[in-house]
């Protein structure tokens, strides 16, 4: 069973960034891992990824050898268990409400006696039934991992109740969301999200958890790194794709184009 970059990282207490893979072109994901990041973002929350797309995009992970973390639509219990089959190393569950929810997905992802993940043992992330059974229940549990994301007002009194939960490695704070919920422009610098932010290093510092949060520049990430924030994420192929074809446009434009 292939084994995590990001959880080998964490391990010894060492920063991962994670972008965004956006585009459904496994090729992109090559380009990724030859780049020489751990692993790569995947979400089934905003765009549409049918199952046998994200199916090719998580194998080209695994072909390259970082991790696929794909953030789930959060339809049921399938949604996490199916990427976790295909070899997706982690799952993010996005709009965590309450401690009772928490729960309910840290079951349904890990296998006795972590919780109730349902068995098959021939898929992907089984090597195809070719590992021993007993080996593969125990290294799933040690080698993926479930990122809980924090995004609404009314999840905030709750944060420390969820960080004493066992059987989960990452409370990821989505400022985005949060903002925009608090009726604060989301992608600027609020002091009340600061607030929330310095908070939840605090809980994770506290229960052995790890504290993620997206770093929009550098000077941001740096503030995060030294709260001791250690996931962070950061980039995505669509945006830096507008972006490149935005500057060869003004650029251009100088000379009459």
């Amino acid at each position: 069973m292939i084994r995590s970059r990001v959880l080998e990282k964490l391990r010894m207490n060492r920063p991962v960034i994670c972008p965004q893979v956006v585009f459904k072109d496994p090729s992109i994901i090559e380009v990724v891992g030859l780049v020489g990041f751990d692993c790569v973002w995947l979400c089934n929350e905003h765009f549409a990824y049918n199952m046998e797309t994200l199916f090719d995009m998580v194998r080209a992970t695994r072909t390259i050898g970082i991790d696929a973390i794909v953030r789930i639509d959060k339809a049921g219990y399938t949604s996490a268990m199916k990427p976790l089959e295909m070899g997706a190393k982690g799952i993010v569950v996005p709009h965590i409400l309450s401690v009772d929810e928490a729960r309910f997905w840290i079951r349904v992802t890990r296998f006795y006696p972590e919780g109730r993940r349902g068995i098959n043992c021939v898929n992907a992330d089984a090597d195809w039934g070719l590992i021993n059974n007993k080996e593969y229940l125990s290294l799933s549990n040690k080698e993926t991992f479930l990122i809980l994301q924090i995004e609404d007002p009314e999840v905030l009194p709750f944060m420390e109740d969820i960080a004493q939960l066992d059987n989960f490695d990452i409370l990821f704070l989505g400022t985005g969301d949060l903002a925009h919920s608090m009726g604060l422009t989301p992608g600027e610098e609020h002091e009340e999200i600061w607030d929330v932010i310095k908070r939840l290093a605090k809980i994770c510092n506290r229960y052995g958890k790890i504290a993620g949060a997206p770093g929009y520049n550098y000077d941001y990430t740096k503030k995060l790194l030294d709260l001791g924030y250690r996931f962070i994420t950061n980039g995505a192929d669509l945006i830096l794709l507008r972006n490149a074809f935005s500057e060869i446009k003004k650029d251009y434009e100088k000379i009459g184009f």
